[in-house]
């Protein structure tokens, strides 16, 4: 096992996790963010981007973001705000947002 820890604000991450009325909703999302974020992501360096789908329920999906500047939070919002959010809103799914500072990583290599 080994134990990797991060230094303050040096590593941050969003999670919004998005549950649609249905499966198709949530694959059309999933399209938008695979073409619209690649236009954008330049303006957030050293920036990620991990759309994820739950494998038990096929309409729940989280797009997970991993920032290294903690200004990159505002940066990201506005971008989503003129993108994404108009999409998402009319697909009206249920979404939870949050915002994390990494602490740590732990894994078994």
């Amino acid at each position: 096992m080994k134990w990797k820890e991060y230094k303050p604000k040096k590593r941050f991450r969003r999670i919004i996790t998005n549950t649609f009325s249905s499966n198709e909703d949530c694959e059309m999302f999933i399209m938008v963010l695979k073409q619209q974020w690649p236009k954008h992501i330049n303006k957030l360096p050293a920036s990620e981007l991990e759309i994820t789908r739950s494998v038990e329920s096929k309409n729940i999906m989280s797009a997970i973001w991993t920032l290294v500047d903690i200004k990159h939070f505002e940066i990201l919002e506005k971008i989503g705000n003129e993108i994404i959010y108009p999409y998402r809103n009319k697909l009206s799914p249920k979404s939870i947002s949050i915002k994390t500072e990494s602490v740590c990583v732990i894994n078994s290599n």
